[in-house]
């Protein structure tokens, strides 16, 4: 899932709107949200890194935080699609995605085994849903936030539908069991070898399953989970570092630090400081 701890992870979408581009332009996630595109017009070389992607009408393509692509219109008309930006927010309305992972396995599934970017073809039945939540967003009717939590629900279900078949492999199944058992028992001190055998399998297969499907050993995956929930405690509170360290199942300050900054490219008290000046000028505009 996109944040392993067990708390809320509150979503809604920041803007949802049509764009069009007749040359070139560049798509980027910010630090804080996925982009979710459909092509409702035309055709375009997506580039993403080194590889290149050639994608037509219904084609839905999904950046995962701080992710950039760029895209050039191909042909004679331009393109245009169809730009989601799902962030996180503090406040209400949201969605709960980590619920929403926790209680459909379907979208759990999806969040574990896509990176952070991904194109699905032939997408057009995920459009009725995609173009009904743009009209949400730009309609002052009734009821609309609700309407927008349902057809968020909808919209990744559809997502998640389209990235697997039904049938989940087996080593999918063993791979969510762990991992379940791990948000739920991150503050305490954790082994391979525990888990493995909550998960009825081998130390090996449990390291192949993080390795393969989430790119993270066994060790990284619990690091990161602690490291989720210490920045959501960062960002909701004003405990010291110290508690934080502890609460989230560190032993040391200065572990804490070090894992921390390699999972989030900086410091706990510098990212503490940025979210504090996010929240800051997000109050004043």
């Amino acid at each position: 899932m996109p944040y392993p701890y067990a708390h809320k992870l509150l979503v809604w979408p920041h803007s949802c709107e049509k764009v069009s581009f007749a040359s070139r332009m560049k798509l980027e996630a910010a630090m804080d949200e996925n982009c979710f595109a459909q092509m409702i017009a035309g055709k375009a070389l997506v580039r993403h890194g080194e590889k290149e992607h050639m994608v037509g009408v219904d084609a839905v393509i999904v950046l995962g935080r701080s992710e950039a692509i760029s895209l050039e219109s191909v042909g004679e008309h331009p393109c245009q699609m169809l730009l989601l930006r799902l962030c996180n927010t503090t406040g209400q309305p949201g969605e709960d995605l980590n619920h929403l992972c926790l209680t459909t396995p379907i979208v759990d599934v999806f969040f574990s085994f896509k990176t952070r970017f991904c194109i699905l073809m032939d997408r057009e039945y995920i459009r009725i849903t995609f173009s009904a939540i743009e009209y949400e967003m730009h309609c002052r009717e009734q009821e609309r936030d609700r309407m927008i939590h349902l057809l968020l629900q909808e919209f990744l279900i559809k997502l998640a539908r389209s990235f697997h078949t039904h049938e989940e492999p087996t080593g999918v199944q063993f791979l969510s069991i762990a991992k379940a058992y791990v948000r739920q028992h991150f503050q305490q001190e954790l082994t391979v070898g525990e888990i493995a055998a909550h998960a009825g399998i081998s130390c090996s297969y449990l390291a192949q399953l993080f390795a393969t499907h989430l790119g993270y050993s066994t060790v990284e995956y619990i690091q990161a989970v602690r490291c989720d929930q210490a920045a959501y405690l960062l960002r909701t509170t004003r405990f010291p570092i110290i508690d934080i360290a502890l609460e989230v199942g560190f032993n040391s300050r200065q572990h804490f630090a070090r894992t921390f900054k390699r999972n989030y490219g900086k410091t706990p008290n510098a990212y503490r400081h940025e979210q504090c000046m996010n929240q800051q000028q997000s109050k004043a505009r």
